[in-house]
């Protein structure tokens, strides 16, 4: 098992919503379909709460819509992250990711390269990390997370970079 604190919150959570409604993997499983009605399959729900699956963005927020919570509600684990994160979904996730990525690039002074080494991805991969494009990983948000020092259950989440994509009223301390 990889030593990951989002995929523990993500199989606690999915766990906690399963005993909540009295249901079977089976029954919890079929909850999960996509926007074009197709399911989940089981095996990656079964592997999910195993913590065996790099689970990715997407496959939370189909899973988020099925337990009619929000994607950090799946990430943060029972911690407290403040209101609009609740409303992110999984591409305006991608999208603060990369707001932070590129904050933390400015604020230690690294040239792009040097950033994707920092956080141990290729700079290929950087590139759809700053573009908020591909399919994010929960291993690669955590690796990313451990790499800047920071809490990989909260810091999409954190108050200290307002939120990108909300309106100023929406932000915090307005």
């Amino acid at each position: 098992m990889v030593d990951n604190p989002l995929r523990a919150n993500i199989a606690l959570t999915l766990e906690r919503e399963r005993a909540r409604r009295g249901l079977s993997h089976m029954h919890m499983a079929e909850l999960f379909r996509t926007a074009e009605g197709e399911k989940l399959a089981y095996r990656t729900y079964i592997q999910t709460v195993r913590q065996k699956n790099n689970v990715t963005l997407t496959t939370l927020q189909v899973m988020a819509n099925g337990l009619q919570l929000s994607v950090a509600g799946l990430l943060i684990g029972g911690k407290k992250v403040p209101e609009w994160a609740h409303r992110l979904d999984d591409n305006a996730i991608r999208k603060r990711l990369a707001h932070i990525i590129d904050f933390e690039r400015q604020r230690r002074t690294l040239h792009r390269y040097e950033m994707a080494t920092l956080i141990g991805v290729a700079e290929a991969t950087f590139t759809k990390l700053e573009r908020a494009s591909g399919n994010v990983s929960v291993d690669t948000i955590a690796a990313i997370a451990k790499a800047l020092k920071l809490d990989p259950a909260t810091f999409l989440f954190s108050e200290k970079i307002p939120p990108a994509d909300l309106p100023v009223s929406d932000q915090p301390g307005r």
